[in-house]
């Protein structure tokens, strides 16, 4: 799991609290009895079309998160639509329901109730169905090149049914081979073998509010290679030395020889980055 991924983590279990209590005053009508119960209904439609179905390129009942704080299921049905839900160790974080459509290679999604994309609620209205020999998943497109960034740290194929992309429930067990199939402009994002590299420059570190009592620190950093060594923005580096740190980068813009990344951590007081740290595609294991 990439170092961002354990930040947004470290967030949610810490102020889930308040972001429940907030969505549950101002969204009365999707946590009430009579929601609870329709969702549950719905369910009971989608599994039994998904049933009917032969093998499906999007239908089928997804799961992505920790166990802890992010649970996140979506099941989905041509003709019965989609349930979303969001549970947690305090119960119902999220839930919403309506209609699935597909087209343009999409699966979209109309809610019944607002979906509000603030702090740890909504979820994504559209999703690219990506394949992988048998396993299926549902990516965002914003999200398209996190998951490439996944594969390539060989967080997926993932082995047990938790992290942080939508998968359908079972195909975590299934074995693949090759590479998933993601739309032509993300397939240069996969890389057959690491990119390594390292810092060769710290800039100044700059603090932004998060939703609980820390700052964020994000922290500018130049890295040694860029065009000429197959980076490219949005791609995320994992610290390989020194050994302790576990640590990554996020690329952003890319020049020909050198590029521009940033390393966010968690309080004022968090580490680094330095000069002369080991960077590379691949995690560290």
């Amino acid at each position: 799991m990439g170092r961002r991924t354990a930040i947004i983590g470290a967030v949610c279990l810490v102020t889930i609290c308040l972001v429940v209590t907030y969505a549950a005053i101002r969204d009365k009508a999707k946590f009430s009895t009579q929601a609870e119960n329709e969702a549950r209904a719905r369910k009971g439609k989608i599994q039994a079309e998904i049933k009917g179905l032969a093998e499906h390129p999007w239908a089928g009942e997804y799961y992505e998160g920790d166990g802890l704080g992010v649970g996140i299921s979506l099941s989905l049905a041509p003709e019965s639509g989609f349930v979303f839900e969001w549970h947690g160790c305090m119960g119902v974080y999220d839930r919403n329901y309506g209609l699935a459509s597909f087209a343009d290679d999409r699966v979209r999604l109309s809610f019944t109730f607002p979906n509000n994309r603030e702090g740890f609620q909504g979820i994504s209205p559209e999703f690219i169905p990506v394949s992988w020999g048998p396993r299926r998943y549902l990516i965002p497109p914003r999200k398209m090149i996190e998951f490439c960034n996944s594969v390539n740290a060989d967080d997926e194929p993932r082995q047990d049914i938790h992290g942080m992309h939508l998968i359908r429930w079972g195909d975590e067990k299934k074995p693949v081979q090759g590479w998933p199939t993601v739309p032509a402009g993300f397939q240069r994002y996969l890389l057959k073998k690491p990119i390594t590299t390292e810092i060769v420059a710290v800039g100044t570190p700059k603090l932004r509010p998060s939703l609980a009592d820390w700052k964020f620190k994000d922290t500018p950093v130049t890295l040694k290679g860029g065009k000429d060594i197959g980076l490219r923005p949005g791609m995320e580096m994992h610290v390989t030395a020194p050994e302790p740190v576990f640590e990554s980068i996020l690329v952003g813009a890319v020049k020909d020889h050198t590029a521009e990344g940033v390393m966010t951590g968690i309080g004022e007081g968090s580490v680094g980055p330095k000069v002369g740290w080991k960077l590379s595609t691949a995690v560290r294991r």
